[in-house]
This record gives structure tokens, C-alpha cells and sequence, in this order.
């Protein structure tokens, strides 16, 4: 389906070993629930992977954009828990950034995903392909259960806030496409018939996320 409302905010972001006890509590019990119980926020996710650079990969399905800059999240932004306090400056190298959804297609959840980021060289034509790929080809593949392509929204993703402060979390102007799937081995089957060299030279694919695969950890979502 197309999508003119549906947005994502999508984090990734590494750590120290030390301090991942505290993160998966911190985040499982009681950063997931704040979040959902904000009006607007549809679904949190949270995944991860045994490498570094990153480590996890956070997803929260929301309404629309202007979830993402409603009063009641940004003053949850601007006056966080103690708990959140003092998580936040043990995230390393994280990136946080709100996407609008441009299509989606799949309605079920996968096990995996895998994070493609884009920077085409010829963006209004790239951005047409993508969308026909994402509706057409891309979940015809066994195993695959889901596709979505979304852009970064500026205004979104740029707000001045304590959690951002204490995070260090940068923005992205990139691109981003995520294959969710059954497996592990379906996303590399899915990767060696599609994102062929011809296409991730004009999709302007960044080719390490290509081997970068994410398991699901925890989801919460709306009753």
C-alpha cells in the first residue's frame, strides 16, 4: 500500500557491554510502555544483532508526522525519567531520525529485518523505482513478509530536546528501505536475487548494510 500518514521513527545505536544489562531492562520495561502510551504511537520494536556498528535497532510505528511533534511527546522528550537520565549518555554512535512512510507491502511482522539505507545519485527517479519495487517484486520472495520505504522528515527528526542532549543521537538525510522476514537465510537469498550491483550503484545503497541483519527482541503494541 501507499502510504500518505503512516511515519516511523527509527533509531539505531551501539554501547559499551557493560552498560547492555541496564539498556534492554531500561528499555523493555519502561521506555517501550512510556512510548506506547503516548497517544499516536501504534507499535515499538526492538531489535538486535551480536556485532557492533550498530548493535540494536529500534522501531516505533506512529499515526503520522505530527505524532512526532504533538505537545504531550515533546514534553515527555524535554523531562525524562531518572532511569532515562541516566541511560541515555551510555548510547554510542546513535542515529535517530522520523521517516515518512512512502509504501509499505506486507502486513505481517517478521523475525529479522534488515536495514537498507539509500542516498541516490538521481533522487525523483530512484524514489518512483523504489516504490514500484516495494509494491510489485519485493515480498514475492519466500520468506519475506514485509517491505517499507520511507524518507527522513527534517523538522521531525531535528528537535532540540533534553533526551536528545543527553543522547548525542545525530539525524540522517538517508534513505531508508526495511525487509523484515521469516529468517536470517531468507533476507541473504533475498539480498543475493535482488540488490543486484547494477541496482545499489543507482539506489546509492550503502554496502555494508547488505550482511547487517537484525532478530527481534521485544515489541509492545496498542491493545
Amino acid at each position: 500500500m501507499k502510504s500518505s500518514e503512516h511515519a516511523i521513527l527509527c533509531a539505531t545505536l551501539d554501547m559499551r557491554d557493560t552498560d547492555i544489562e541496564n539498556f534492554v531492562e531500561w528499555h523493555t520495561r519502561e521506555h517501550l510502555p512510556e512510548r506506547l502510551a503516548i497517544q499516536g504511537f501504534v507499535r515499538g520494536r526492538r531489535f538486535s544483532r551480536d556485532a557492533a556498528d550498530p548493535r540494536y535497532l529500534i522501531l516505533y510505528d506512529v499515526q503520522s508526522l505530527s505524532v512526532l511533534t504533538q505537545p504531550d511527546y515533546v514534553e515527555r522528550l524535554n523531562h525524562p525519567t531518572p532511569w532515562t537520565q541516566a541511560t541515555l549518555p551510555t548510547f554510542q554512535n546513535g542515529h535517530r531520525s522520523a521517516y515518512q512512510v512512502i509504501s509499505r507491502n506486507g502486513r505481517a511482522e517478521g523475525a529479522c529485518v534488515m536495514l537498507l539505507r539509500v542516498m541516490p545519485p538521481e533522487p525523483e527517479r530512484v524514489k518512483r523505482e523504489i516504490e514500484r519495487w516495494v509494491m510489485d517484486d519485493g515480498v514475492s520472495h519466500p520468506g519475506i513478509v514485509s517491505i517499507a520505504f520511507a524518507i527522513p522528515d527534517k523538522a521531525s527528526s531535528s528537535l532540540d530536546t533534553e533526551e536528545s542532549r543527553q543522547s548525542r543521537n545525530r539525524s540522517t538525510d538517508e534513505w531508508v528501505i526495511l525487509v523484515e522476514a521469516v529468517s536470517e537465510a531468507k533476507l541473504l537469498d533475498f539480498v543475493q536475487a535482488e540488490m543486484t550491483q547494477l541496482r545499489r550503484e543507482r539506489w546509492g545503497l550503502s554496502p555494508g548494510d547488505l550482511s547487517k541483519i537484525f532478530r527481534l527482541q521485544v515489541r509492545v503494541g496498542q491493545e
